[in-house]
């Protein structure tokens, strides 16, 4: 029996086969050929050992390694933490499911809803297993992305209530499924350690819940991957969605 990590179709010389302990050289070089360069025999190991131990497929794009400061770093999407919990109650019989997703500014009042143009100072998502919740706030001074002048990049200028919501989400998603979700995380996360420190919209202090920290990450919230379109746990996820929507999100003035 073999653990097909690669897409449906593709050669066979992609298959991770169950007697498998490293990449073959024709794996190794379509990692290469998607971006995995100089990283070491040790840090192949580990990235064959994550795909392995989260079924996300490298070739298929759901995750993948990269250099980030000189450090290698395993990245997925969101929607690949939505993926691995879903398989993960799945699997056990348990139970998964949301609070609303929260928002607020710089007076530390939540609202279900963010219409203010400017970016919230902070977001928080409850992931609820099996009944017991899991909270964790993101604040956006910490995981804003900017460019070198100061000013926000794509999507953190465009949808900040959104992507702020998604930092939330994988944090949450984490402290409820250590065993499946360490060691990993998610490219909205990430985005902040390459660029220089948010020095508007400061939150200062926000009421009412414990601020998740990044300890836990050797980078600011620390990520993984580009985005996939498909979470509801049945079949391979794509590398298509960036802009997957949380329940509760607002868009266009609207709550999903």
């Amino acid at each position: 029996m073999t653990t097909e990590l690669a897409r449906t179709g593709a050669s066979s010389d992609l298959v991770i086969s169950a007697d498998q302990t490293f990449w073959t050289d024709k794996q190794k070089a379509a990692l290469v050929q998607l971006g995995v360069a100089n990283a070491s025999n040790a840090d192949l190991a580990v990235f064959f050992h994550q795909s392995v131990r989260t079924g996300l497929d490298p070739f298929a794009k759901q995750i993948y390694m990269i250099e980030r400061q000189g450090k290698q770093t395993i990245q997925t999407g969101i929607d690949g933490f939505r993926l691995i919990a879903r398989r993960a109650v799945n699997a056990t019989g348990e139970s998964l499911g949301y609070e609303e997703t929260l928002w607020c500014g710089s007076d530390g009042v939540w609202r279900d809803i963010w219409l203010d143009p400017q970016p919230p100072a902070a977001a928080k998502v409850v992931v609820v297993r099996d009944g017991n919740r899991y909270p964790a706030v993101a604040l956006f001074s910490e995981y804003a992305a900017t460019k070198r002048d100061g000013t926000l990049t794509g999507m953190w200028l465009s949808k900040p209530a959104l992507m702020l919501a998604k930092c939330a989400e994988a944090l949450a998603l984490r402290k409820a499924f250590p065993l499946d979700l360490s060691g990993l995380y998610t490219s909205d996360e990430m985005q902040s350690s390459d660029t220089a420190p948010v020095a508007e919209w400061r939150a200062g202090s926000v009421a009412g819940e414990l601020v998740e920290s990044s300890d836990d990450a050797e980078l600011p919230g620390q990520t993984s991957i580009d985005d996939a379109a498909q979470n509801n746990g049945a079949g391979p996820v794509s590398d298509a969605d960036a802009e997957a929507v949380l329940p509760g999100d607002a868009v266009d003035g609207r709550t999903t």
